[in-house]
């Protein structure tokens, strides 16, 4: 007796989970992501009650283990990777058809490659993500890349200063702002000053190396009904589980 020939399933291939779309939106907000920090993204956006055993990966996700993740992004068409810098590790971003599959949650953005110029500055905003993530489960993200895609710009009218993000929580909304490198005296105390008139309950800058001793400057030198209204963080001290 001829049996009959099983017709191929019309949903093989790669397919997205609940994880996956909630890393390619997180994604989509910071612009792009080191690989190192897509390992911690991972292990943390796992839903251990849909395994029947405690999966090999916790805790942590394998660089082996999130590059089959990216080739599995790429066979959908979804991400782009490369290397930017020599050394680093590599880069991962939305392509066009990533951005419309989060477009829903996070409305119409432009697409972007990183630049060797930006790289840096995206890799500690995303180390700070994390980090405040880790600490506490109840805030609300609002990067700067959703931020400008939000902004109508008037004719004449000069758009106030965007922070690196907006950190909502308890009600709050706080500023946050990840200073790298030194600005001059005029452009730094202009910035502090609009965020300290600003609406923004807090505003909490994350620097690195000389920086931080700049800002703290710049900020013992303003009024003090000022002052209480910042707090600045050093990097070196944010370690990342």
């Amino acid at each position: 007796m001829q049996t009959k020939a099983r017709k191929p399933r019309s949903d093989k291939g790669p397919r997205l989970t609940a994880r996956d779309l909630n890393a390619l939106k997180w994604i989509a907000q910071q612009y792009a992501i080191s690989l190192d920090h897509l390992c911690i993204l991972l292990a943390r956006l796992i839903d251990y009650q849909e395994y029947a055993q405690q999966p090999k990966e916790s805790g942590e996700v394998t660089v082996s283990r999130a590059n089959k993740v990216i080739k599995r992004w790429e066979q959908l068409g979804l991400i782009e990777r490369g290397h930017i810098l020599y050394g680093d590790p590599v880069w991962v971003w939305l392509t066009p058809e990533g951005l419309r599959t989060v477009n829903q949650e996070l409305g119409p953005l432009c697409p972007y490659a990183p630049t060797p110029g930006k790289i840096n500055h995206l890799y500690w905003i995303n180390h700070a993500r994390l980090y405040i993530e880790q600490q506490r489960d109840d805030i609300e993200w609002l990067s700067e890349r959703q931020i400008h895609a939000n902004q109508k710009s008037e004719p004449g009218v000069k758009q106030k200063h965007t922070p690196d993000a907006i950190v909502s929580t308890q009600g709050q909304a706080i500023a946050l702002e990840v200073e790298l490198a030194t600005k001059t005296y005029a452009r730094l105390d202009k910035v502090l000053h609009e965020l300290a008139l600003s609406d923004y309950h807090t505003i909490w800058y994350f620097t690195l190396g000389r920086a931080k001793q700049v800002i703290e400057s710049a900020i013992e030198n303003m009024n003090s009904m000022y002052k209480h209204r910042f707090v600045i963080y050093d990097m070196d001290d944010l370690e990342l589980q």
